[in-house]
């Protein structure tokens, strides 16, 4: 299910908050975060354990800190349905 998150977490920008990663980030919430089987934290193991290294060099304190905001984004649009 989470492959989804692919188009979004495989572009090298992905961490940016660009509006186009945020566009990606959300089309691909909006195709899985009906799915009953559906959860944040996996969500965010896996943008985790299959994203791209970002353009610029990162931190691990960075990446966990973006990845912690699209699993609160990911509940909240969770908490929504």
């Amino acid at each position: 299910m989470y492959v989804v998150f692919d188009s979004f977490c495989k572009i090298p920008t992905w961490d940016t908050s660009h509006p186009l990663d945020v566009d990606r980030f959300r089309a691909a919430l909006a195709e899985v975060v009906h799915e009953p089987d559906f959860s944040p934290e996996a969500m965010g193991d896996y943008i985790r354990a299959n994203h791209a290294e970002p353009m610029w060099p990162k931190s691990p304190a960075h990446l966990d800190r973006v990845i912690s905001g699209l699993v609160s984004d990911a509940a909240a649009a969770l908490h929504r349905r």
